[in-house]
């Protein structure tokens, strides 16, 4: 059994050389080299691998890293099959995820100590091409796009018709956390003239004088692809080619091998497949995909603390993984729409999807629509591509850890719109006195009283029956120990009946299962106090509706089920335990 390599491990040679497993993507090298653009872009979500893969790229194009081919990359795909490329190249690296965004100043300062860090470590790894005084003069040059048209002169006069791979990776990160804070010093440094586009122009001047020529860029968001475009518009985002679909992340049979190698017994292999792909799969970067790839770090994760305690971990998701996901919540202010933003944001937690255009390149110039939010959701992993009608696509939430943070946020925003302290507010020990001793009382009373507070701030005018449903809900997703399912689909026993959907099922799910007593089914109804006369018919039409679904084969095999009807009626709940 190889390491699992959740974390920093290093580069990929360290990777290699101490034992940790290795999913090979070495066969993308050929199919990069077979797309006619040369300088490419691909945007993908956090923790899918990217700087993993731009270490890869590094080791085998390097002309440093020939000697090591056969012990880098034995028994991968390109060893038997490679390039006219391998190790040909002298390769330029950034990493711009180290950029300090505390204030303008440090930004542009450590920016530029980015650039000179990069152009550094090319100088040092290839000492037998370049003077050694060029470092020297390297400390004295102020400005990233000087640097770089100086580095482009050493190329020609020194590096005796070698040509330049640059390897740019997170090429957005400092961007994407001004633009949520800083909108204003976000438009000045990648504009027309700010220092952020005079720097890509200047690696347009390498690619057109044939000193660049193969560039490949990560990021996660389009934030800044307009300014890096417009100054280096040799540049292609090739991310969503649909051959390059699974180029990172991991697939289904990928996940398979992995299940097998950390020890789970061919009897439960099934059951935790299912598992692992309602929690982590369901992503799709192109709308004719038809492999849904899986979050590799997620998967990792899993793993490591599968084999560290001989079974599911407890938490589904890591605690660093879902510190980077939290950053959704600073995108909110992105175009001073925050408001907009958020409401848009309810939609794809109450919708089973939400059609919208692709934004491929962010102009602020031009304004913030909701199809901008829905696109940055997407480029985040929040969303992901499920369909498409005619110049729209469908997105939906990719996956159940993902659908979990989107309520676990809009349990912080719902008390705050309700002016309730998030931090006094106890939501995991009333899911527990529910899930422990089946009673219902302390949710419902939480309930009522967020929905009294929304209701004193005219914050529920326009609530329809989703609303309560999405807020009763959120508990239960913060709380993390059962699986919920909403808008189940169920088969109807009655045949001329259209098949029914479950409002909300709580199912025990692993490693809780011996420890949580009871599941619930809960059908949900809300009326305006203006609609109250026709509580009862609700009622009878609900617990009706309710009885049909416990007729259901999967759900009558689900022990220790308990069923309840909850109607809102304005601020109050009528339950009805059936």
């Amino acid at each position: 059994m190889k390491k699992i390599p959740y974390g920093s491990v290093g580069t990929f040679e360290d990777l290699i050389t101490q034992g940790y497993l290795y999913i090979d993507r070495t066969q993308y090298m050929e199919e990069l080299e077979r797309l006619s653009e040369k300088h490419l872009i691909f945007l993908r979500p956090r923790r899918f691998g990217k700087s993993l893969f731009i270490s890869v790229l590094q080791y085998y194009y390097g002309i440093e890293h020939q000697e090591k081919f056969e012990r880098l990359f034995g028994g991968c795909y390109i060893e038997k099959n490679p390039t006219p490329l391998r190790n040909s190249y002298l390769i330029l690296k950034f990493n711009f995820s180290g950029v300090d965004t505390t204030t303008e100043e440090s930004t542009r300062t450590s920016f530029i100590e980015e650039v000179r860090l990069g152009v550094a470590n090319c100088l040092k790894t290839y000492s037998s091409v370049f003077h050694p005084k060029n470092i020297e003069v390297l400390q004295t040059i102020s400005s990233p796009e000087i640097i770089m048209k100086q580095l482009w002169s050493w190329v020609k006069t020194e590096a005796n018709g070698t040509k330049i791979y640059l390897l740019i990776d997170e090429y957005d990160q400092f961007t994407n956390e001004i633009v949520a804070y800083r909108f204003e010093e976000f438009k000045k440094i990648v504009g027309r003239n700010g220092w952020v586009r005079k720097f890509y122009e200047t690696l347009k001047i390498g690619a057109d004088d044939g000193i660049v020529d193969r560039t490949f860029i990560t990021g996660v968001t389009p934030v800044t692809l307009d300014s890096l475009t417009s100054g280096f518009s040799n540049a292609t985002n090739v991310s969503d080619y649909l051959q390059l679909n699974e180029m990172m992340g991991f697939t289904q049979k990928e996940v398979m091998g992995l299940l097998r190698d950390i020890g789970v017994k061919e009897a439960l292999l099934e059951e935790t497949m299912i598992d692992l792909k309602n929690w982590y799969n369901g992503y799709t970067f192109n709308k004719k995909a038809t492999q849904g790839i899986y979050n590799s770090e997620m998967v990792l994760h899993f793993a490591k603390q599968y084999l560290q305690e001989r079974g599911y971990p407890q938490k589904l998701l890591a605690t660093s993984i879902a510190t980077d996901y939290h950053k959704i919540r600073s995108m909110f202010r992105i175009g001073h729409k925050e408001k907009e933003n958020i409401e848009a944001l309810q939609k794809v937690i109450e919708d089973e999807g939400i059609l919208a255009e692709l934004t491929t390149k962010f102009n602020f110039e031009i304004g913030w629509a909701e199809s901008d939010f829905i696109s940055l959701l997407y480029y985040l992993g929040f969303l992901t591509i499920k369909g498409s009608r005619i110049n729209q696509l469908l997105f939906k939430i990719p996956n159940y850890v993902i659908r979990e943070l989107y309520y676990q946020y809009f349990v912080q925003i719902t008390l705050e719109r309700a002016n309730m302290d998030i931090y006094r507010i106890d939501t995991h020990s009333k899911v527990i006195e529910l899930a422990m001793h089946n009673n219902l009382t302390p949710i419902i009373e939480l309930t009522e009283s967020v929905l009294a507070k929304l209701s004193a701030n005219h914050d529920h005018a326009s609530f329809n029956e989703t609303h309560p449903k999405s807020i009763f809900a959120s508990w239960f997703y913060a709380a993390g120990i059962y699986h919920i399912y909403s808008e189940l689909e169920v088969e109807k026993k009655n045949k001329d009946q259209e098949k029914g959907r479950i409002d909300l099922l709580l199912t025990r799910r692993q490693p809780f299962v011996e420890e949580v007593p009871y599941q619930f089914i809960f059908e949900l109804k809300y009326l305006k106090k203006a609609g109250k006369k026709r509580l009862e018919t609700v009622k009878k039409e609900a617990v009706c509706q309710l009885k049909e679904y416990l007729k259901d084969d999967k759900i009558k095999e689900m022990m220790d089920l308990k069923a309840y009807v909850v109607i809102f009626v304005g601020n109050k709940a009528e339950v009805v335990a059936l």
